[in-house]
């Protein structure tokens, strides 16, 4: 009998002030819906700071406390990094979405909103490295 190997948690930035946190939900989308489907899974960061066993927050720790989670987040306050380490474990990657816009300072984005072009794009190149991301945990 094959026994799958768990799949790669995700927690992306919740801040919806800020475009960048947009940027880091739209982009883990991209990985679990579309690049990596089946090596990963979406953790939300509300519910996981919640905790509430009745509402999937206890499990959503504890995914995080037994199998690699990768954070994405949106600005320097590590939100998404400093819930799964208080909460459960390390997490095994942190990915910034400001290193993604510094190597491409040509795009801007839009809004929280709305994104625009530029904004899916940036999204894009970050679901990239987070697919990399996974591969490296997933297949190591």
């Amino acid at each position: 009998m094959i026994v799958p190997k768990p799949k790669v948690g995700i927690i992306a930035c919740s801040g919806e002030n800020l475009v960048e946190g947009t940027i880091t939900r739209v982009a883990t989308r991209i990985v679990v819906e579309k690049l990596r489907p089946n090596y990963t899974t979406i953790l939300c960061q509300p519910l996981f700071m919640a905790g509430d066993i009745t509402k999937g927050g206890g499990s959503e720790r504890e995914f995080a406390r037994k199998h690699k989670t990768i954070t994405v987040e949106g600005c320097n306050e590590k939100c998404a990094k400093l819930a799964v380490e208080k909460y459960s474990a390390p997490a095994a990657a942190t990915i910034f979405v400001s290193d993604i816009m510094k190597e491409h300072p040509e795009l801007k984005p839009n809004k929280p909103s709305d994104i625009g072009e530029d904004g899916l794009k940036l999204a894009e190149l970050l679901a990239e490295e987070i697919a990399k991301k996974v591969d490296e945990l997933y297949f190591s």
